[in-house]
């Protein structure tokens, strides 16, 4: 948007691959030309308010924004005035808020709508405000749509920023598959022009993927090398951020004392500079919360989750649930249960919305890639009709000719469409599978089997049937985890996958809840079907022996079973059930099947079993 010729479209690419090399170099073009016509002086400041922001320098970015519009007549909606109106929104938010840096482009979309290059870029811009702000599901619709548009009518460098972007939108619903796909195409894409800066955004953006998929030695390479990127070329705000980065993964990989010292480092490098807004100070506080949890300092926890997720601001680079129930924990270690309880709730509400937002991302995702394959088919399509008029034109002696071409030509595009549609329906069916599946273990994930149990719920709640959960732990594994290393875990989380395969009936429905609990769905049974379910999946498991280091290790589970209720209309409502069994039969020495009982359970509190198990 706003591209350059001759001299400018130099200082332009110089910019986007070395914003720190172009920008003095900008500032003396611009106060030295002092006979400069209107126009171009606008278009530098325009490139020096991009090169200030990618550095961070917000104030400066402003400054440049304000002047190359003075020089633009009122009201001007050309490209390089809607370039400098983006960058300013973009940056104003580290000074002022983003509700109205939002509001801003939402203005200028509206001016734009018949220019595609001009509204991929505002609209990219304006789905990174919504994911910073931490609405998820705009940040998806405009991030998707500005990454079809710019990928039309842009060059590759544009299209790779909106990348970025829509990894980090995908990777905040879950979707880390996608989002790593996305974000490792712009790493080769930024290697490959030596844009540092930029390759350095896409390497903490990977990182913070990774660590959330739980790949923490793959996570702390992808950080290692952004810090020392951004050292190197003196970028004192991404350095920060990456700092931040390396105390995230290092609380993950408990490796505390050192987490502790990337936060300091973060904080003080943060604070020397002007680019530190109130997202880099929640999300620091974020890290805190996590540091100090795990240390036992619950009190000291419970204040940096506040500041993290107090209203209003921008939201911290985190998933905003999981806080809350972070915090949850914290309120129910120093005793304050009425907080802990309410914390819960919250949280619940934030995974029901989450299984909405999922939804809607999925239709989104198939939507662009089928407004993309009608595309291709309709340039296809004019590109015959054209040869054909032409060959018409040229000869009308060639009409026998001509019918023959147009008969195989029909043939051939009805072949392409055949072709094509069936490599739509594979695409959209791998687009479900990585969408429903566990990335690990395979099993169905999270948010799809929560689905299930909520069709499940509704067919037994509708028809008067019968429905079970299961609620399943892996006893001690965050011992094997600390002892053996996260490989030798993920490989037990596999193998426990297969031997819920081999062991449990085909009627019976199972996945992976989240680290090492998986829920298991018995639709139609009766309690004791399903204890002896329960009982030989435990057997099956506890006789396994799992070779580490020469060793022979034992791995047993817990489970908690609940039944539909005739009042039952919400999933956690059982849910809830299950894991206070679950609980029971933790406490009572684990490698056991504990099935929920009123009367022995009703004393169990429902914050109790929300424990960090």
């Amino acid at each position: 948007m706003g591209q350059q010729t001759g001299d400018l479209a130099e200082i332009d690419e110089l910019a986007f691959r070395d914003p720190a090399s172009a920008l003095p170099r900008l500032a003396d073009t611009i106060s030295t030309a002092s006979d400069m016509p209107p126009a171009r002086r606008a278009a530098l400041h325009a490139i020096a308010a991009d090169a200030a922001r990618q550095l961070g320098f917000s104030r400066q970015s402003i400054t440049h924004a304000d002047a190359g519009l003075a020089l633009l007549p009122a009201g001007d909606m050309s490209d390089i005035a809607v370039r400098m109106r983006t960058v300013r929104a973009l940056v104003s938010t580290n000074v002022g808020g983003i509700d109205a840096a939002t509001v801003e482009l939402t203005r200028v979309i509206d001016s734009v709508r018949d220019r595609p290059l001009a509204l991929g870029c505002v609209l990219r811009d304006r789905g990174w405000l919504n994911f910073r702000d931490g609405n998820p599901d705009q940040a998806l619709d405009d991030l998707l749509r500005a990454y079809a548009l710019l990928r039309r009518h842009a060059s590759r460098e544009e299209a790779m920023v909106a990348a970025g972007r829509l990894s980090m939108a995908q990777f905040s619903v879950r979707d880390y598959p996608q989002a790593l796909a996305l974000v490792d195409e712009t790493i080769a894409f930024f290697r490959a022009e030596k844009a540092q800066i930029r390759l350095a955004t896409a390497l903490d953006r990977r990182s913070a993927i990774l660590k959330a998929a739980g790949r923490l030695d793959e996570a702390l390479i992808a950080a290692t090398e952004a810090l020392r990127i951004h050292d190197d070329i003196g970028d004192r705000v991404g350095t920060g951020l990456s700092q931040m980065r390396m105390c995230g993964v290092q609380i993950d990989r408990n490796a505390l004392a050192q987490a502790a010292t990337w936060c300091d480092r973060a904080e003080l490098t943060l604070s020397q500079t002007s680019g530190m807004d109130d997202n880099d100070y929640r999300t620091l506080a974020a890290l805190r919360g996590r540091l100090f949890l795990a240390l036992g300092r619950s009190k000291d926890a419970v204040a940096q989750f506040d500041r993290a997720i107090a209203p209003g601001g921008a939201q911290p680079a985190d998933d905003i649930a999981e806080l809350y129930e972070l915090r949850s924990r914290a309120h129910a270690a120093v005793g304050n249960y009425p907080a802990a309880f309410t914390d819960q709730g919250e949280y619940l509400r934030r995974m029901r919305e989450q299984g909405t937002l999922d939804r809607i991302r999925e239709v989104a995702q198939l939507r662009v890639q089928f407004e993309n394959d009608q595309e291709k088919q309709k340039i296809a399509l004019l590109e015959k009709d054209k040869k054909l008029a032409e060959e018409r034109l040229n000869s009308q002696t060639r009409t026998t000719q001509l019918v023959a071409i147009a008969g195989l030509t029909g043939l051939v595009t009805a072949f392409f469409l055949g072709y094509a549609l069936l490599s739509h329906r594979r695409h959209r069916a791998e687009l479900i599978r990585l969408a429903e599946r566990d990335e690990l273990t395979g099993l169905l994930n999270r948010r799809a089997i929560v689905r299930k149990a909520v069709e499940l719920l509704t067919r037994a709640r509708e028809a008067k049937g019968s429905l079970i959960i299961g609620l399943i732990d892996l006893d001690h594994f965050k011992t094997i985890n600390d002892r053996f290393g996260h490989a030798v875990g993920d490989q037990l989380l596999q193998r426990f996958a297969a031997a819920m395969r081999t062991t449990l009936h085909t009627r019976e429905i199972f996945g992976r809840y989240g680290g090492e609990e998986f829920l298991v769905l018995f639709p139609d049974c009766t309690m004791d079907q399903a204890r002896a379910s329960a009982e030989r999946l435990r057997n099956s498991l506890r006789e396994q022996q799992l070779r580490i280091d020469d060793q022979s290790v034992t791995v047993t589970l817990s489970l908690g079973l609940a039944g539909y209720e005739g009042g039952d209309v919400l999933f956690d409502q059982i849910a809830r059930r299950a894991d206070i069994a679950l609980y029971v039969a933790k406490t009572q020495g684990r490698d056991r099947v504990e099935i929920f009982n009123p009367a022995r359970h009703a004393t169990v509190s429902i914050v109790t079993s929300a424990r960090q198990r």
